[in-house]
């Protein structure tokens, strides 16, 4: 009975350990780009294009260049097309509509003449910096996560509403001077 006991006991220890390593690996296999394509395709469900008079059916994802996040992000629409259109901005097809524009290395230059091609599109990319030189929504690692940040003044213009569900995420930044 003793044996059967630690028969029993190895066997359940096994199985826990099993379990903690095959979640640990699943939950490897997710990188920056993943999290930021699945970022990039949530930020149309937490903001709203009412006030803009622009259709939100289909969602209209841009990208300004290719890059890892942009072919994570073109498979998932892909699942979707019904929902959304991914549209990359260096080929020749150009949308009327831009809802989300992802601009993997922004520019000053390029973020303004993004602003004015597209008045009602959320411009996001990477890094404290981007929101600095007028980008509306950036990528920062915090704490080894990936976090949202947000300028509301930046966003403002556009006319689009961010949720109070992206807003509770993400870092907060207060603008002096709106672009």
């Amino acid at each position: 009975m003793v044996r059967r006991f630690e028969k029993s006991s190895t066997f359940k220890w096994g199985i826990t350990l099993w379990a903690l390593l095959s979640a640990t690996f699943a939950f490897g296999q997710y990188d920056d780009a993943d999290l930021k394509a699945v970022y990039l395709y949530r930020f149309a469900l937490l903001a709203d294009w009412g006030a803009t008079g622009k259709s939100i059916a289909p969602v209209e994802y841009c990208v300004s260049e290719g890059d890892s996040v942009a072919e994570h992000l073109k498979r998932i629409v892909a699942r979707k097309p019904q929902l959304s259109r991914y549209y990359d901005l260096s080929s020749d097809v150009k949308p009327s509509t831009c809802h989300i524009l992802y601009i993997p290395q922004a520019k000053p230059s390029q973020i303004e003449t993004l602003r004015e091609t597209y008045p009602h599109s959320l411009l996001i990319s990477n890094g404290e910096q981007f929101v600095l030189m007028g980008g509306m929504v950036a990528f920062v690692k915090v704490n080894n996560r990936i976090r949202p940040m947000v300028s509301r003044g930046h966003v403002a213009p556009t006319q689009v509403q961010l949720r109070a569900q992206l807003l509770s995420i993400s870092i907060l930044v207060e603008d002096e001077v709106v672009p």
